[in-house]
C-alpha cells in the first residue's frame, strides 16, 4: 500500500483551504483520500488550493478526480489552484488537458495571488 496523506489547512483568505498532498495518489488509497476532499468541498467551501510540493505519483483515476474536483469547486463560484507541482505531476495534468482548467503556479503565493 502506497502511502499518501493528504492534509487540509485552513487559508488566511476567506472561504479557502490548502490540501497538502504527500506521497503518492494510486489505487490502493484515492478512494479514500477522495472522499476527504469531497466533504471538504460538500461543506460549501469556495475555493481550494492543492499544494503537491510532496505528490510524487498519480494514477488515471486521480487525474479524474481532480478534474471531478475541479467541477465541484466551479459549481461552488469557486477556483481551484496547484501549486508545487513536480515536472512529471505537470506533464500528466498538462497531457490530459487539465492544465487549460486549472491555474498551475510555483508556490503558495502565487496560488493566492491566482485566487
Amino acid at each position: 500500500m502506497s502511502d499518501s496523506i493528504i492534509t487540509f489547512i485552513d487559508s488566511d483568505l476567506p472561504d479557502t483551504k490548502i490540501a497538502k498532498f504527500v506521497g503518492q495518489l494510486d489505487e490502493t488509497n484515492i478512494e479514500d483520500e477522495a472522499k476527504r476532499v469531497y466533504a471538504e468541498l460538500e461543506g460549501g467551501l469556495k475555493n481550494m488550493v492543492f499544494d503537491f510540493t510532496e505528490l510524487s505519483y498519480l494514477n488515471s483515476k486521480s487525474i479524474g478526480y481532480i478534474a471531478d474536483w475541479q467541477g465541484k469547486v466551479t459549481e461552488n463560484n469557486g477556483k481551484l489552484v496547484i501549486f508545487g507541482a513536480a515536472e512529471n505531476i505537470f506533464d500528466i495534468l498538462d497531457v490530459v488537458g487539465l492544465t487549460k482548467l486549472i491555474e498551475i503556479v510555483d508556490d503558495l503565493e502565487g496560488a493566492k495571488g491566482a485566487l
